[in-house]
């Protein structure tokens, strides 16, 4: 009995060990196997990165189970591909709509979608900003007729007559009645014509009355200036010589014309305050 005991009781137990260790096989290729095709959906669903098992570590049946259960996988991973390459795409195409969706620069510019802004002035402020043409003419009409008209009032288009005969220039030279002409400026006159029979010099402005008279403002504004000017004083009358610095005239008279009228650059003003007496070139 011992000696049959003992030849049947390694055997049994033998057979259980064995029996023990291919079914903790099995359950170890089940749970390897069942992690391989699981891992990709964990990770998918959670986010995690659960790490592969070694290929050395992996058992032939491991190796068989994953070789049969790969086409249940591979669609399940690429699957979960055009997941991500469809949200690129989706991301793609709202940056286009976005995109598409601006205004154009150029469009912009010539204002063909740009927005009406409610600080934008309204069609009669345009208008009023740009000017009206034809407003604008009729401005400037009235000014020209304005201005001529005041010029037409001056005499010469000069003197602002101030008080009946008494005559005003912009610089100041006041014009009365006197002298053998029965006014200054018909004495002034005179000077804006030769005398060739006349002895002596005489002095003649160019330009006739109107170059006569800016002239003389010309020189009584140096002499108050006193540049370039000789001035001498006679009882109530100031004679100044003023050198105008380029042509204002030329002499004439017999001296002037037996020396050919040579050119005069100087103004003679004789005054009594601001009331001119005579005035001619040297």
């Amino acid at each position: 009995m011992n000696a049959a005991e003992n030849r049947s009781g390694p055997h049994r137990s033998g057979g259980k060990k064995a029996k023990q260790t291919t079914a903790a096989g099995v359950v170890i290729a089940v749970l390897i196997g069942g992690y391989t095709l699981l891992r990709p959906t964990i990770n998918d669903a959670t986010g995690w990165n659960l790490p592969a098992l070694p290929a050395n570590e992996v058992s032939r049946e491991q190796v068989a189970d994953r070789s049969s259960t790969a086409p249940v996988d591979s669609p399940k991973a690429s699957s979960a591909k055009p997941k991500q390459s469809d949200s690129v795409s989706q991301s793609k195409a709202s940056a286009d709509h976005s995109q598409k969706s601006k205004p154009d620069d150029a469009s912009t510019k010539t204002g063909r979608t740009e927005p009406i802004r409610k600080d934008s002035p309204g069609p009669l402020a345009s208008k009023m900003t740009r000017g009206d043409p034809a407003s604008s003419s009729k401005t400037n009409s009235t000014a020209s007729r304005d201005a001529d008209a005041e010029q037409s009032d001056l005499k010469y288009g000069l003197l602002r007559e101030i008080s009946p005969d008494r005559y005003l220039s912009p610089a100041g030279v006041l014009y009365t009645p006197g002298s053998a002409e029965g006014h200054r400026l018909e004495h002034l006159r005179r000077h804006t014509k030769d005398q060739p029979n006349r002895s002596g010099k005489h002095g003649v402005f160019d330009g006739d009355m109107p170059g006569a008279l800016a002239t003389i403002d010309k020189a009584y504004e140096k002499a108050q200036a006193n540049q370039r000017t000789t001035k001498e004083v006679d009882g109530n009358r100031t004679i100044y010589t003023v050198d105008m610095g380029k042509r204002v005239g030329y002499v004439g008279g017999r001296d002037g014309r037996q020396r050919r009228n040579p050119m005069a650059r100087r103004v003679r003003l004789v005054m009594e305050g601001n009331r001119l007496i005579t005035a001619f070139p040297l």
